[in-house]
């Protein structure tokens, strides 16, 4: 598994463990210049797992290329036949077995679907833990492409997001940006779609945590950064305009939004990624 972080320390350890307990034999983190203690924590880390870690504290963010080393690093480093690119804030979770019985399974790439977990607004005011939270997008919501940006009122974790792959190293060719897809020899001939593994996604883990985010973001479009998700564009244009504090009742649920979110399907209780987690964490 390979992980390109910044600011982290509140999750890095979660994700290392419970992926390490689910089959990842070996992890390859790059640190895009942490200030929160990420990079201490890392190299407490290495003294349990198999990490190599890559310091990368330039303000550029080629987040295809890096990733695309990390892939090459894994391989030639570890021998890694499969490599799993991944977020600190993401859990690839098996509904069956672990990790290495889907990709005993063959192919080139595989791809997972993603789906958004959302805070209870109690939880979230009252400092609950992110793994705790239940609340998945079932089916979200098609809204136009760019609509996000120009209409405020309209929560952007309820939009459709996309997958993430899985690659073979052999054949790899570049891993794209956001690990949505990767160009490999092979894809054309035995790519494949998982219907087992789902990539369970904690965007949002405490209003300190997401701010900071944010508030990295906007120093990287400030520097020329292009490549860019539209939401955390949508984000830094709040944080200007100092209207970031009211997204958070779009990020979160409040009781009467669950409500007739889970009537019209939206939304629904999975609780798979809250067990797998919290038995690694909590014992």
């Amino acid at each position: 598994m390979t992980l390109l972080i910044k600011d982290e320390v509140d999750i890095i350890a979660d994700n290392i463990r419970v992926h390490a307990h689910l089959g990842v034999d070996n992890f390859v983190v790059m640190d895009n210049g942490s200030t929160d203690g990420t990079r201490e924590l890392l190299d407490e880390l290495a003294k349990e797992f198999d990490i190599t870690i890559i310091d990368r504290p330039v303000l550029d963010y080629q987040q295809s290329n890096w990733k695309t080393e990390m892939a090459r690093v894994a391989r030639q480093t570890y021998k890694a036949d499969w490599v799993i690119t991944n977020d600190a804030d993401e859990f690839w979770i098996p509904k069956q077995g672990d990790l290495k019985s889907e990709l005993s399974k063959g192919g080139s790439i595989i791809y997972c679907p993603r789906v958004n977990i959302l805070f209870d607004r109690d939880a979230f005011d009252n400092g609950g833990k992110y793994y705790n939270q239940t609340n998945c997008v079932q089916y979200p919501i098609s809204y136009a492409k760019g609509i996000q940006q120009r209409e405020e009122h309209l929560s952007i974790m309820l939009g459709k997001i996309h997958g993430k792959v899985m690659v073979r190293t052999l054949g790899l060719l570049r891993v794209k940006g956001g690990n949505h897809r990767a160009w490999h020899l092979w894809g054309w001939l035995n790519q494949r779609d998982s219907a087992n593994v789902t990539v369970y996604h904690y965007p949002i883990r405490s209003k300190a945590h997401f701010v900071s985010n944010i508030e990295n973001r906007r120093d990287l479009l400030a520097k020329g950064v292009s490549k860019m998700g539209d939401h955390y564009r949508r984000w830094v244009k709040m944080l200007n305009e100092g209207k970031l504090e009211e997204e958070f009742d779009r990020l979160v649920l409040r009781p009467e939004y669950k409500h007739v979110l889970s009537d019209v399907g939206v939304i629904c209780e999975d609780n798979t990624a809250q067990q797998r987690i919290k038995a690694v964490i909590e014992g």
